[in-house]
């Protein structure tokens, strides 16, 4: 599939709030991204957030792009969720946090019911 190709699909994908790009690095690889605003979990601030970029390959069928589409919105609200839900005025689920820092966690800490 050519790039043009790729983003009249992506085109044709639609969720309220979002906007989707494709995107062709310094590499010439091509991905996914999407964007939304929203107001910054940190500054309050209302801003452009993006997604994470999603690989695109040539040899990827419309279908796999439509999916790839859809399952950048899943990741985009999960991720979304779990910067807004607080427990004790903590994002205690949030998705920013360093894996050896999540690591240590689990080394010292037995699993309760």
């Amino acid at each position: 599939m050519t790039l043009e190709q790729m983003q009249a699909v992506v085109a044709a994908c639609d969720f309220p709030g979002y906007d989707f790009g494709v995107i062709v690095d310094s590499r010439n690889s091509i991905y996914l991204q999407g964007a939304y605003s929203e107001a910054d979990v940190k500054t309050g601030r209302v801003e452009i957030q993006k997604t994470r970029r999603w690989f695109l390959s040539p040899q990827m069928v419309k279908s796999e792009i439509v999916q790839t589409v859809f399952k950048c919105v899943l990741t985009s609200a999960e991720h979304r969720t779990r910067e807004w839900f607080k427990y004790r005025g903590k994002a205690v689920f949030g998705p920013h946090f360093d894996v050896d820092a999540l690591w240590e966690i689990a080394d010292r800490t037995e699993v309760r019911g």
